[in-house]
């Protein structure tokens, strides 16, 4: 009986094996030299900081009206800069109605709240000591006091050190405000750039490329542009609509600075799964401390209705699974991005992982197409 002959795979000691750890010696080397000179890249960290904002907020604001411009094109038949000029304007005026509309009624509800604080803090000390009577709750009424004491010290605190910055600083500060005027002034003209020739972007791109590789590029150029269009458009959606069913629950139930607090709650709900229990914190403080139990149950039943609304109906509605992206993996990188990122890396952690998610798989396919090392493993499908 002829033996078989027996097929040896290419291993670590193979030509090919040691051409893959020589590649990936180089890249670690390149990674490495990149690190020690990373002094050089200041300029261009500053650059970006400086444009970063504007180019950020106008390309938000170029994924949540280029499809409205698009239909209004094809509708009125005029040109394009026309119905971007028109659209744009609208909805300028649109936002700073609203931002001067919820301005007054935060600024409010933030004086109420900080002129009724010193009475909100000592009621709550009394329900405490009230409520918590006799020896065996002793260490619990105490414990409870003094954080009492130590969250009213810490916002005592924070607001007299913010005041003191504010009124030392007034170098700082118009520095700020100089800041906020330049994006405000130059989100506009991009945003307006974008949506006139936004569409072109990709095709001046890929006209650059080699013949072969233009289609592969178009694909991919076009599931990023989806990816973070859905994700924007679903994510800003959801917010907007938890912020108003919160806006409503409490203003029903009574709770003080009820619509700060859902604006609050909506924001929060830009970070996926987090953002939500986040929310709940402050909701429930000033709930307990304003109101005592009661309105901490009220609270309570405003969030149960809620939430079966935003995860049953709002959500699969709006967003549904765009990114199809696991729950844990989403947990993973909000933490991971937040601890590197801080705030801002909490917001654009999961976009940002799908975006990379999609050059990735790309690289990947296309490295399997390519590659000697699957060129066996391409042979037996055929």
């Amino acid at each position: 009986m002829a033996q078989e002959k027996e097929v040896k795979k290419p291993g670590i000691t193979s030509t090919k094996g040691i051409k893959t750890l020589v590649a990936v010696v180089l890249i670690l080397l390149i990674i490495w030299l990149g690190y020690q000179v990373r002094f050089i890249f200041g300029p261009i960290e500053s650059f970006f900081t400086a444009v970063g904002a504007p180019i950020l907020i106008a390309g938000v604001f170029y994924y949540l009206l280029n499809p409205l411009v698009g239909k209004l094109e094809r509708l009125l038949h005029w040109k394009r800069n026309y119905v971007v000029l028109v659209v744009l304007l609208t909805f300028i005026l649109i936002l700073v109605l609203a931002v001067v509309f919820l301005t007054r009624i935060v600024a409010d509800q933030v004086a109420v709240l900080l002129n009724h604080w010193p009475n909100y803090v000592k009621e709550g000390q009394d329900w405490i000591k009230s409520t918590l009577r006799g020896e065996d709750f002793d260490q619990l009424r105490n414990a409870l006091v003094t954080s009492n004491d130590q969250i009213n010290k810490t916002a005592i605190d924070w607001v007299q050190n913010h005041l003191g910055d504010g009124l030392l600083g007034v170098g700082q500060i118009a520095a700020k405000i100089s800041e906020v005027a330049v994006v405000l002034v130059s989100t506009p003209f991009i945003l307006y750039y974008l949506l006139v020739d936004g569409s072109r972007l990709p095709n001046f791109i890929i006209d650059k490329l080699p013949p072969k590789a233009r289609p592969s590029t178009r694909h991919l150029l076009t599931e990023l542009s989806s990816q973070i269009s859905k994700y924007i458009r679903g994510q800003l959606g959801v917010a907007t609509s938890v912020a108003i069913m919160f806006s409503i629950g409490y203003t029903l139930i009574g709770l003080s600075s009820g619509i700060l607090l859902a604006i609050l709650a909506g924001v929060l709900n830009l970070i996926p799964y987090l953002g939500s229990f986040l929310a709940q914190v402050p909701v429930f403080a000033v709930a307990f401390v304003t109101g005592g139990p009661k309105m901490a149950a009220l609270a309570a039943l405003v969030l149960v209705i809620e939430q079966p609304l935003e995860g049953h109906l709002i959500t699969p509605k709006i967003l549904g699974d765009a990114l199809e992206i696991h729950p844990v993996t989403v947990i993973i990188v909000l933490l991971a991005a937040g601890q590197i990122f801080g705030l801002l890396g909490f917001i654009l952690a999961v976009p940002g992982y799908a975006v990379l998610k999609v050059l990735v798989v790309h690289l990947y396919t296309w490295w399997r197409t390519n590659s000697a090392l699957f060129k066996e493993e391409l042979g037996d499908k055929e």
